[in-house]
């Protein structure tokens, strides 16, 4: 039948029709796409979860397990910056199992440790250390772990470490990504690897000491070191990572060999 005998009634009840079969088909076609598009982020998802859980996360940094030196006035493989006085007391180890944890000092550091952050099981002792500072009077940030001039952080890193403020203020680029109980934070920062021309770095003030001049401040601190890649800080936490022996470590092991060897 032609158009030409319809009703303008009809005529409209014709493209009404017609109206709502087009929507009908688009509604159709973008549920097409957003399935289409759900189904492209899951196997996107799944695929950076996987490729994140196979990154190595070798340590980047020195001694992370943080030895202090003999004298109590740094931690061996750190260095610090714009401080006035720095104080390093080894509290606690915390090993495998908590029945042989040690508790150097008697103040039951390794208790709070386990009761607050972390019951279970360690792959490799580390200790708890105490450290008091007073920031100097420079307006250059002051730091520790000033290790970006070695050169042994290069290319996509995350940075963590246990922290207990007890006095004073801390800064920097790490940032608290967990909230513990009794005053434990887990600190973290990650860097990407955004450009592939680019030198990669990691930043100078990974942790800062105080915020202001010629303040002091205490805290109790554990595991601060950089590996690798990403690690998924409030699925995983942080722990003690592997660490490859440079060409510094081999030729001092060498020669300690050799003496060892001399008649």
């Amino acid at each position: 039948m032609s158009s030409d005998n319809l009703s303008i009634t009809e005529r409209l009840t014709n493209v009404s029709a017609r109206a709502n079969a087009l929507c009908d088909t688009v509604q159709s076609q973008i549920g097409n796409i957003n399935n289409t598009v759900s189904a492209a982020e899951t196997k996107f998802d799944n695929y950076m979860s996987g490729a994140r859980a196979e990154l190595s996360h070798i340590l980047m940094s020195k001694n992370q397990k943080m030895e202090p030196n003999d004298s109590g006035t740094a931690i061996k493989g750190f260095t610090t910056i714009g401080l006035e006085r720095f104080e390093v007391i080894k509290e606690a180890t915390i090993y495998a199992a908590a029945a042989n944890d040690t508790d150097h000092t008697g103040n039951g550091v390794a208790q709070d440790f386990r009761t607050n952050v972390y019951n279970g099981y360690v792959n490799s002792g580390f200790h708890i250390l105490r450290i008091k500072w007073k920031r100097n009077d420079a307006s250059h940030p002051a730091r520790i772990d000033n290790n970006y001039w070695l050169g042994f952080q290069q290319g996509a890193l995350s940075t963590g470490c246990y922290l207990k403020l007890i006095s004073g203020s801390i800064e920097g680029t790490m940032q608290p990504v967990k909230e513990y109980s009794n005053g434990w934070q887990l600190l973290g920062y990650h860097q990407r690897a955004d450009n592939p021309s680019k030198s990669f770095y990691g930043p100078h003030t990974k942790l800062g000491l105080s915020s202001s001049t010629l303040e002091e401040g205490e805290a109790l601190i554990c595991l601060f070191g950089s590996v690798s890649g990403f690690v998924d800080f409030e699925t995983a936490g942080w722990g003690v990572y592997p660490e490859f022996a440079r060409l510094t470590d081999v030729s001092s092991a060498i020669s300690q060999l050799r003496t060892e060897l001399t008649p």
